[in-house]
């Protein structure tokens, strides 16, 4: 899921960053116009497109996308049908703002750490150390993100994207390959260790760790041939990108981070959209964060448990070293909302109103 977000861009021979983005874009136009003719016609009155970059067996695929899916039929009264893109068909990760923009999908996977020169106040949900459980960050990350939220009108309403559901994975461990030779505390120093961009790599390089970007389909081979020394996801992206058949040892019970994901819907497509099925999508959205949380919550757990099972070795860490990793991720939190700060983006109530909503859910 974690993609670089905050690179340059890069300038192709005969043309600007935009018009590379226009070309590649209109050549995703014409393969999605391909795919999406070969697809049965639907007798349902409103068809949506929904574009992801995950593969189509995800946890989040499962968990969320398919319940939000059963629920809106359901509550539609049949009416609404869905054709899903997974696995990047219609766009890189990083784009899928731009695809949902454009009306190439009508609903996209927006990450907004992987859009974070248009977003960067989203990033909010994936700070280290914030909350215990994916439901403790789902929840918070929806009451700001959500219609009317204050993530809603300072990020996604102007970028003209309406969030339908979010997903906050479990808090994310650091695992590591046997190479690696991971058993305590300290052997984070000069580990290289993928991690989403932003926050995460704040944390890490605070632990003497090299912090690497890297997409998670990237990670098996990295992993395996010793390029990179662990990564930071949850357990079930571990077994969900087959990680689990080169981890030897794991931290349990920390926070390194999450993803902060939304499921967002072209603003002026939701606007052509028949009321009732505004209805259905709202109720529906509403209901999958609950459930994809809790399943996730549920899902990590039994994870934790088949890993040591087979194996694994789950490191943990004493109070004093808590204590470190605590001050270090406040750290992270403070720098965070600093540097944005320093951008004109009211960063400081953004993390007020998320910690204040993270409260509220314990």
């Amino acid at each position: 899921m974690p993609r670089r977000s905050e690179q340059r861009p890069v300038h192709l021979e005969g043309g600007s960053p935009m018009s590379t983005l226009s070309r590649r874009l209109g050549l995703l136009a014409g393969a999605a116009a391909l795919a999406i003719a070969a697809l049965p016609a639907s007798a349902a009155d409103v068809t949506l497109k929904l574009a992801d970059s995950l593969p189509a067996g995800h946890s989040i695929t499962k968990n969320a996308t398919h319940f939000f899916f059963d629920r809106v039929k359901t509550l539609a009264g049949g009416k609404v049908e869905f054709q899903h893109f997974p696995a990047e068909q219609l766009g890189k990760a990083k784009d899928l703002l731009s695809v949902t923009q454009t009306g190439l999908a009508d609903i996209g996977y927006i990450v907004p750490s992987y859009v974070s020169e248009k977003m960067p106040l989203g990033a909010v949900a994936e700070l280290p150390g914030g909350f215990a459980s994916s439901c403790e960050g789902a929840k918070a990350f929806w009451s700001l993100a959500k219609p009317g939220g204050l993530l809603d009108t300072l990020e996604f309403k102007p970028n003209g994207v309406r969030v339908l559901y979010v997903v906050a994975l479990s808090p994310y461990q650091a695992v590591f390959s046997e190479k690696a030779g991971f058993k305590s505390f300290d052997d984070f120093k000069g580990r290289k260790i993928r991690s989403n961009p932003g926050p995460m790599e704040l944390g890490l390089r605070n632990l003497g760790a090299v912090p690497i970007r890297m997409t998670p389909p990237e990670i098996f081979d990295a992993m395996t041939k010793g390029t990179i020394d662990g990564a930071l996801l949850p357990f079930t992206s571990t077994v969900s990108y087959s990680l689990d058949k080169v981890v030897k040892s794991s931290t349990i019970g920390q926070n390194f981070g999450t993803v902060g994901i939304t499921y967002s819907i072209n603003l002026n497509k939701w606007n052509a959209l028949p009321k009732d099925v505004q209805d259905a999508l709202t109720k529906a959205g509403d209901e999958t964060v609950s459930h994809a949380c809790a399943r996730f919550d549920t899902e990590e757990g039994e994870l934790a448990k088949k890993l040591q099972s087979e194996g694994v070795l789950m490191v943990k860490f004493t109070p004093e070293q808590e204590k470190i990793l605590a001050n270090n991720f406040d750290e992270v939190s403070k720098d965070w909302a600093a540097n944005l700060q320093k951008r004109g983006k009211p960063a400081d109530k953004v993390l007020e109103a998320f910690r204040a909503a993270i409260a509220a859910q314990r």
